[in-house]
């Protein structure tokens, strides 16, 4: 398991890498939009979420991590040399292939290896993977040049998948499906089993990569920056212990609601509103853990697994790739009312959802 969560932080580390050296990357590409060097991996997400969660219920997760970590390691390692820009996009483009294959492969894997009273447990955990990647790697990037982070990036990315070609077990996943169509997109969206966590995903992405870009400059707290993130880690890893008690599709739909009382409570609260935003976060990251945890739940197959977490990829980089600019055009008198508006739609949203969810798992296993 700490293997496959290793996958995931080098996974995080994909966007982390640009995004942390983006001022060097300026001198180096001088009046190129570096900036979509990390969009880039978003868009792919967007685009091919869908395929990629097709992909690995096809040829299994254990060939379709193998798969990440080897594209990742070409693809992210050439870049190390700097090339023109028009080619360090592409790469980039290619690198997100290997970035989809990792966040959807992973924590399929993950879910068929766990016993099922530990899953809700590892789901939470999974679903620190991203802001647990970008912190270390702000930690030991340090003053290090794009080109060196690069290298060490694909170098960890090309040695991981020598380490997990021989410690995976193979034959975990024995059912397949055939390899991914459009009509998936069709399949996906008009199974609620399948996209019901995807959706709560999304609209969490959404919020969660905006408030953390803009609520510590709208409270006038710049020292929440660090800690806004962290705080929804600690949320995350309480969703194994509520999932325990708490079914997660129900946890998805109160966690929203808790949001927007929780950001009610910050809008009023002064010069305690800090604080308050602290908590209005952990509780977001129990959103994204009941989340992750729902894929299970609500689905018994790995094939079918990896379908909702294709679905969850797509939708999620859907939100990460909308929330902050639309934030950013409001403006940051905005950050909280968004907030609050957000939460109210994503809880009658996922409960809605999760409850067409539960009757069509149901249904499914009635039927199977």
């Amino acid at each position: 398991m700490a293997a496959l969560y290793g996958a995931g932080l080098l996974a995080a580390g994909q966007f982390a890498k640009v995004s942390l050296t983006l001022g060097a990357l300026d001198g180096v590409y001088p009046g190129a939009p570096v900036a979509f060097a990390v969009s880039g991996v978003a868009v792919m997400g967007i685009l091919f979420g869908v395929f990629s969660g097709g992909i690995t219920a096809s040829v299994g997760p254990r060939r379709a991590i193998l798969a990440g970590l080897v594209v990742s390691a070409v693809a992210g390692g050439a870049q190390a040399v700097l090339p023109d820009f028009p080619l360090l996009m592409a790469l980039r483009v290619a690198e997100g292939a290997g970035h989809l294959l990792l966040v959807v492969a992973v924590p399929t894997l993950m879910a068929a290896l766990a016993a099922e009273r530990d899953r809700a447990f590892v789901m939470g955990v999974w679903a620190t993977f991203f802001g647990v990647g970008f912190s270390l790697a702000a930690l030991l990037i340090g003053n290090a040049g794009p080109g060196t982070v690069f290298a060490v990036h694909g170098g960890l990315a090309g040695v991981l998948a020598v380490v997990l070609w021989i410690m995976l077990p193979r034959g975990v996943s024995p059912e397949r499906r055939p390899l991914p169509r459009l009509s998936d997109h069709l399949l996906i969206y008009s199974t609620p089993r399948l996209f019901a966590p995807g959706l709560g995903h999304g609209i969490y992405a959404f919020l969660f990569l905006a408030l953390v870009t803009y609520l510590p400059a709208a409270l006038d707290a710049p020292w929440l920056s660090p800690v806004l993130p962290v705080a929804g880690l600690t949320g995350s890893l309480l969703t194994g212990p509520l999932a325990r008690r708490i079914v997660p599709g129900r946890l998805v739909w109160g966690g929203f609601l808790a949001l927007v009382v929780s950001f009610a409570l910050v809008w009023a609260s002064g010069p305690l509103a800090p604080w308050v935003a602290i908590l209005a976060m952990a509780l977001s990251g129990i959103v994204a853990g009941a989340g992750f945890a729902a894929v299970p739940w609500l689905n018994p197959t790995n094939a079918d697994r990896a379908l909702a977490n294709g679905a969850l990829a797509q939708l999620g980089n859907v939100g990460t790739f909308g929330g902050t600019p639309v934030l950013a055009a409001l403006g940051l008198a905005a950050a909280l009312p968004m907030a609050i508006a957000v939460g109210l739609f994503g809880a009658l949203a996922t409960a809605l959802a999760y409850r067409a969810a539960q009757r069509d798992a149901e249904l499914a296993a009635s039927c199977g």
